[in-house]
């Protein structure tokens, strides 16, 4: 046997035994949740929105864990039990940054809301269908003195995934025709071509600032014709 081949053999139960260590640590299981909130409320985006890190406290790798929030507002991780910073991202959602550090003592199952203040928010959203049109209503509450609306809008689309940026059709009501000290009412013909073959359809209102991207949202609706 050549010392090429006497080097692997003596070799690979090395490697081996080195990869089944490394299998044996066990993987995080102490779950996270927790909600955007504000007064209680929670607070609904766009799915996706990376508004939330976490960084572990006394880790070799301080790379920061991203934080999935749903369309609802909530979240969930699984982490190992410890000590870890939650930041909010500054500039990504529509409501004022807090730069204020979140610590979070992680053991087992662990809960923690988020407060947050957005520039809008949107309370009492309702929806109804008569005669093929979808009608919706809800107060919108100023949060932020200095900042502007821009236009409050009903969204439809095919899933009940739905955002400014995943619907079919979007209604559109601008500042300048909306009374934030009155009900906002838009409607939307279910029998447009677009949404008129549609087996299912889902709904939901969303309120724009001017200079931001992003809406607050209310709950989605099913649409029942």
């Amino acid at each position: 046997m050549n010392r090429k081949n006497l080097y692997r053999l003596l070799i690979f139960p090395v490697v081996l035994l080195a990869g089944c260590e490394l299998d044996n640590y066990d993987p995080p299981a102490s779950p996270l949740n927790g909600r955007l909130v504000h007064n209680d409320q929670p607070i609904e985006i766009r799915q996706g929105m990376n508004v939330l890190q976490l960084f572990q406290n006394s880790y070799e790798n301080n790379t920061p864990i991203a934080i999935q929030v749903r369309q609802d507002g909530s979240f969930s991780s699984m982490l190992f039990d410890g000590s870890y910073q939650l930041v909010r991202i500054g500039g990504n959602g529509p409501w004022n940054h807090i730069p204020d550090t979140i610590m979070v003592a992680v053991n087992g199952a662990t809960t923690v809301d988020i407060p947050v203040t957005p520039y809008f928010s949107i309370s009492g959203a309702a929806f109804s269908v008569d005669n093929g049109v979808l009608t919706a209503s809800c107060s919108v509450t100023r949060n932020v003195a200095e900042r502007q609306l821009e236009a409050v809008v009903l969204l439809v689309g095919k899933r009940a995934l739905l955002d400014h940026m995943y619907r079919i059709t979007e209604s559109r009501k601008p500042s300048g025709q909306v009374n934030l000290d009155e009900p906002v009412v838009l409607t939307q013909s279910l029998d447009a071509d677009l949404l008129a073959s549609e087996p299912y359809l889902f709904a939901r209102i969303g309120v724009k600032t001017v200079g931001h991207p992003e809406y607050i949202y209310s709950p989605v609706w099913q649409v029942v014709r």
